[in-house]
């Protein structure tokens, strides 16, 4: 009996994090802001929990339409911050793991990822950017 109980809780556990679905995308338009010497800038929308967030990207080598899968996201702002190449994905130092296809063209294997603004309203009618932490 007891067996059976640690083979039901093997099952209905969840997967480790390179299994668990996303909870966010975002697409990246092949429009590009400007350039710079870490790459082109370029902008994408993150979809997350029903609310839009324009997202400035830096480090993106040519201009492309893609969209990424997000995964480990638990606040917006956890999107921010360097990505590195990590097991055919993009990871920051909050876990949070990005997987682009077709696959996002970096400068010096890098990406960067800025929240500019939050584009839907909060319902709780706070002001512009508020709510991004």
């Amino acid at each position: 009996m007891l067996a059976s109980a640690v083979l039901l809780a093997l099952v209905l556990t969840p997967a480790g994090r390179a299994d668990e679905a996303p909870v966010a995308t975002i697409a990246v338009s092949s429009s590009t802001s400007g350039s710079s010497l870490a790459g082109r800038l370029v902008e994408g929308v993150m979809s997350f929990r029903g609310q839009d967030y324009l997202l400035t990207l830096r480090g993106v080598a040519e201009p492309v339409n893609t969209v990424g899968s997000v995964r480990g996201l638990l606040r917006p702002g956890d999107i921010e911050g360097t990505f590195r190449p990590s097991d055919g994905a993009l990871r920051n130092a909050s876990g949070v793991t990005i997987r682009f296809e077709p696959p996002l063209p970096l400068v010096a294997g890098r990406l960067e990822i800025e929240v500019s603004r939050q584009m839907s309203p909060k319902s709780s009618g706070g002001q512009p950017g508020a709510g991004i932490e």
